[in-house]
């Protein structure tokens, strides 16, 4: 089964896979129930890699046109399940936004500008107090507050809280076997 497969196309190698095998399914070109070619075949077929065939493969598999029998190989799907929306193969992928242009955009802003996008708060909306009595009080600690890791266990006040709390509803447990995760 070769394809059209053009390297300067504005789609991907994948992309390009998918909309055309796509297409003749859709046209019934390729019948329901047809075998296709193996990753090896199809990728020698089409001069393009067999990992591009693998991903072409799991995307036409998720969008319902084709189904995987272990050991046999794939099969155009006799079902069509609704699938997602692919581009259209005559309009190139346009990239309405350039990730590293954004980031340096965000960089160079002054202080004063809000980033929505970045998750960073606003000077004006940061408890600048609070953070300044957070770090004195490190910086007053012993030593072992500033270098330890703590208790793989977790914070043991809060984990006193939580054995109060159990023990309120019935609940009998050491603080040596309260774990706090993420």
């Amino acid at each position: 089964m070769k394809l059209n497969i053009v390297a300067e196309a504005g789609l991907t190698i994948v992309e390009q896979v998918v909309t055309q095998m796509a297409g003749l399914i859709e046209a019934r070109a390729i019948g329901a129930g047809k075998k296709l070619p193996s990753i090896r075949r199809f990728a020698e077929m089409n001069g393009i890699s067999k990992s591009s065939v693998v991903e072409a493969y799991d995307r036409l598999v998720a969008e319902g046109l084709i189904v995987s029998r272990p050991k046999s190989g794939f099969f155009v799907s006799s079902r069509r399940l609704p699938g997602p929306v692919r581009p259209d193969a005559a309009r190139p992928r346009q990239h309405e936004i350039d990730p590293l242009w954004m980031l340096r955009h965000s960089l160079e802003l002054d202080r004063d500008t809000l980033r929505p996008g970045c998750g960073w708060l606003p000077p004006t909306m940061l408890p600048a107090d609070g953070i300044r009595r957070a770090l004195r009080a490190v910086a007053r600690a012993d030593d072992k507050a500033l270098t330890d890791y703590g208790s793989p266990l977790g914070y043991e006040p809060l984990r006193g809280v939580l054995q109060r709390m159990l023990a309120a509803r019935g609940v009998e447990v050491g603080l040596g076997n309260i774990l706090l995760t993420d």
